[in-house]
């Protein structure tokens, strides 16, 4: 485990210029073009996930069937006889259930608003093989969260989604036996200081029997709640077999994330100004915490119900089970780490790349979040 690190706050990097995602086959094959990409870049760009979403058959999204249906939102709602962009993407989803065999691709350019969207939230719901790319820095949602229920083989990439406070109140939620879900290159925020810590729900909630699923390369900030992998502590809640890779947590309370019965992989994310405590392990949870950079993560008090120090990782508020964490190459900077240490030899059955934590937060902080990736129809 790293050692304390010294220094200043870090200046924030400028982005670099987008990386280019081809559409169709190009995105479904993975072939990618990154032109002046310094070292693992072209992982930012992958038209494909590692990690967990990468097993049980892969997660292509839309381009993972036979035949494939493409719309770009902007040219498809006005003519489609709804009276906004969130209406109109709302039933394309609701007409590719039960289409089995058939992927549903949609090149999102709109905002999809709360104040014109005629639901509480956007179904991705009983059906499989979907994609939802924003295109450059144009698919917003705005108030509007997204909620992928029962649902197989989804990917939702480059996207802003941002202060949910209807439906469900999550930016994405996964849920109800949901399976190969791939959450790339997002920006999901809300609000932190000055907001009460239930106005909101989580940036990305993953519950209730769902697995397989790779979180990577998003920027997640100011929220109360940011994200959790169980509804509860009861068996039924619980999701498993999920990967956190690359992400950029920044100003954020707690939960990052909590974690309950679950196998998690933590791989190369930044913590940035975590306020109480970050990865929060109970019920039996085993979770692989590997090259993160921490950084000012933890409020450093000691927390009543187990005694432990709030920081990078433990076992805090409320659960009668702690979880178990392996720590593999951590670094630390104006965060309360000295007394931790692995408590399981846990593993991932994967392969993949580790970056030191160091060349990981230079790489998410250039890297993560929307209008980074350029995804083209």
């Amino acid at each position: 485990m790293a050692g304390p690190m010294e220094g200043n706050r870090i200046p924030r990097r400028p982005r670099r210029a987008a990386l280019a995602v081809p559409a169709a086959g190009a995105l479904a094959a993975g072939l990618l073009s990154a032109a002046g990409a310094v070292s693992a870049a072209p992982a930012a760009a992958a038209g494909s996930p590692v990690g967990y979403a990468s097993m049980n058959g892969g997660t292509t999204g839309g381009f993972g069937a036979g035949t494939v249906h493409e719309h770009v939102l902007s040219e498809y709602w006005p003519g489609s006889g709804h009276g906004s962009p969130g209406d109109a993407l709302y039933e394309l989803l609701k007409e590719h259930r039960g289409k089995s065999g058939e992927g549903l691709v949609v090149y999102i350019d709109e905002t999809v608003s709360a104040d014109g969207f005629s639901e509480s939230k956007m179904d991705v719901k009983d059906l499989e093989n979907v994609s939802l790319l924003g295109v450059g820095e144009r698919g917003e949602f705005d108030g509007v969260g997204i909620n992928i229920r029962n649902a197989h083989n989804v990917v939702v990439r480059n996207l802003e989604i941002h202060h949910v406070d209807q439906g469900e109140k999550d930016g994405i939620g996964v849920q109800a036996d949901s399976s190969n879900v791939w959450i790339d290159h997002n920006e999901i925020h809300n609000e932190f200081q000055g907001a009460d810590k239930d106005h909101y729900d989580g940036l990305i909630d993953i519950k209730n029997g769902s697995e397989y699923i790779t979180v990577s390369w998003n920027h997640l900030h100011d929220s109360w709640k940011t994200m959790l992998t169980a509804s509860s502590d009861g068996e039924d809640a619980a999701s498993d077999r999920i990967t956190f890779m690359n992400n950029h947590f920044e100003n954020v309370n707690s939960r990052v994330p909590l974690i309950r019965r679950s196998e998690v992989h933590m791989l190369n994310n930044y913590f940035e100004d975590i306020a109480a405590s970050a990865i929060n392990c109970r019920m039996g949870a085993q979770v692989l915490v590997e090259g993160n950079y921490f950084q000012r993560t933890g409020s450093g008090e000691t927390e009543g119900h187990a005694g432990q120090i709030e920081g990078a990782v433990g076992w805090w508020y409320g659960s009668d089970e702690t979880g178990y964490w392996n720590l593999v190459d951590n670094a630390f900077e104006e965060t309360p780490h000295e007394h931790l240490e692995s408590t399981t030899d846990f593993t991932v059955p994967y392969s993949y790349d580790a970056l030191s934590p160091e060349d990981a937060r230079a790489q998410v902080e250039q890297n993560a979040g929307n209008g980074v990736i350029d995804v083209t129809p």
